[in-house]
């Protein structure tokens, strides 16, 4: 999936041309806030069935009420969507002529699965992961195969957002089967038994969920909308290019996020503290260690590896990729407090915080751009983080755990030496190695890597981390636990 992505990028370039491809990088954003119109509904949902499984098990009488009262929810939800989404297509398409029946059809596509999204959620909360992992490269493959057909065909950005149509159908057609064939007790016999009394405590909860989501958006899905209104769709391709790598590796610790996020939500509803703690920490281990891979690569090998994917012309330099980078960073770092305060029930307070933040990045964004050009995006998105999200996620994890904030940092700053080593290597090893060609950027990438490997895997064998990954080490053969007994012990 990561080369054909990459691949496909100088592809469509070509075939679209600069402006016509910043049109839809623009296209892709818009989509996303249009996400926000089902009030936190689906972004609730895993967490409050993993809940659900985690006080009565798998077959918990709680689920079909929740998904019932899920479903009431997204009926009433389901005209407003269709008139909002009918708004932003006729204001859209004045923006940019050839964008009219592509943002018709990628929105029209959006508003028939608005609904089936609930399948999809369902499925995470029962930890499902899996299946969702199959069904989620299948629907790429059949979204990528169509696209570069209808390209080659001349259609234009019509080719991409049917292709994207095509990938929502082919994932809640799955999820459907998937309910109906190995989880039928989740579903409902009907709708009206449910109490308007809970749908109303659901919709507050997720009204925060909601609230959350925009601040999201601002923070991670803001930049390429903001530079393409303030400096136009053409500045919009080198700053995406540059920040390809990052994008796509990144994508890898938040993964690891998502996949656990049930579980942290299974151990709320039947675990101890004690427990949860761990299992917390453990993961902002897992998370840095995963995301400091991909900063210490990405800085090594950036300006090389855009050069050779699509032309010097589209790279936006080297402090931009380094503000991208440690925009990255930061925010994987306050993910790992995100997600356990949310599995903690902090609705509200993620959400106003996180609203917060994301005002603070785009003001300072909106400031910064015309001024500074592309950069002033990522010094937007530090500023909201390094002021506002962290600090105050930080705090409240520490009074839920019943510990300091001293204490949560405490295990990541050995990991944060080691890694400002590797990184510093890494920088330095671009700079001395001038990548040029896909060979001479792979073995860059390895080496600097490599590094960041050996400095790093003493730290991730040891703590709350060690403790999840030493006993499954076990598998290894014989041969590699005589040769590394303190790694199985």
């Amino acid at each position: 999936m990561l080369v054909t992505g990459l691949w496909l990028t100088p592809f469509l370039l070509r075939r679209l041309g600069q402006h016509d491809y910043g049109v839809w990088l623009v296209i892709a954003q818009v989509v996303a806030y249009l996400g926000l119109l089902d009030l936190g509904v689906i972004g609730l949902l895993p967490r409050e069935t993993a809940s659900a499984v985690g006080r009565g098990g798998v077959s918990s009488p709680e689920l079909p009420q929740l998904m019932a009262r899920a479903v009431r929810i997204v009926l009433f939800q389901f005209p407003i969507v269709a008139v909002c989404t009918f708004l932003v297509w006729l204001f859209g398409r004045t923006m940019w002529r050839s964008s009219a029946l592509p943002l018709g059809i990628i929105l029209m596509a959006f508003v028939v699965m608005f609904p089936f999204r609930l399948f999809s959620a369902v499925l995470q909360g029962m930890q499902d992961l899996v299946f969702l992992s199959r069904v989620q490269i299948l629907s790429w493959v059949v979204s990528t195969v169509a696209s570069i057909m209808l390209v080659l065909d001349g259609r234009g950005l019509v080719a991409l957002a049917l292709s994207s149509a095509i990938g929502q159908f082919v994932i809640t057609a799955a999820c459907w089967y998937r309910l109906r064939r190995n989880f039928p007790y989740v579903l409902p016999a009907r709708l009206d038994g449910t109490g308007r009394r809970s749908v109303i405590e659901y919709m507050k909860k997720g009204a925060w969920i909601s609230t959350a989501q925009v601040a999201q958006i601002l923070t991670s899905a803001s930049d390429i909308l903001l530079i393409g209104k303030l400096l136009g769709p053409d500045a919009t391709v080198p700053y995406s290019c540059t920040g390809k790598l990052a994008g796509v590796l990144a994508n890898k610790p938040q993964m690891l996020m998502q996949a656990a996020f049930p579980g942290l939500s299974e151990l709320r509803g039947g675990g101890s503290k004690p427990r949860i703690r761990r299992a917390t920490m453990a993961l902002s281990q897992a998370m840095l260690a995963v995301s400091g891979a991909v900063a210490c690569v990405v800085l090594a090998v950036n300006r090389g590896f855009v050069e050779w994917w699509i032309g010097p012309n589209q790279y936006g330099g080297g402090l931009l990729t380094l503000l991208i980078v440690t925009a990255m960073l930061l925010r994987h770092w306050n993910v790992t407090f995100v997600y356990s305060l949310f599995c903690f029930g902090h609705e509200r307070r993620l959400a106003l915080t996180g609203l917060a933040d994301g005002c603070v990045s785009v003001v300072v964004a909106v400031v910064l751009i015309p001024r500074m050009g592309p950069i002033g995006a990522p010094l937007g998105m530090l500023t909201g983080t390094c002021l506002v999200n962290m600090p105050a996620n930080l705090l409240a994890l520490a009074r839920e755990m019943e510990t300091s904030a001293f204490a949560l940092l405490s295990s990541s700053f050995v990991w944060l030496a080691r890694f400002l080593v590797a990184s510093v290597a890494g920088v330095l090893l671009g700079n001395i190695w001038w990548a040029r060609g896909f060979l001479s950027v792979a073995m860059l990438a390895m080496v600097a890597g490599g590094i960041y490997c050996v400095l790093i895997i003493p730290i991730v064998l040891s703590g709350p981390l060690g403790s999840y990954i030493r006993p499954r080490l076990r598998v290894l053969p014989a041969v590699f636990q005589r040769m590394l007994p303190a790694l199985v012990d």
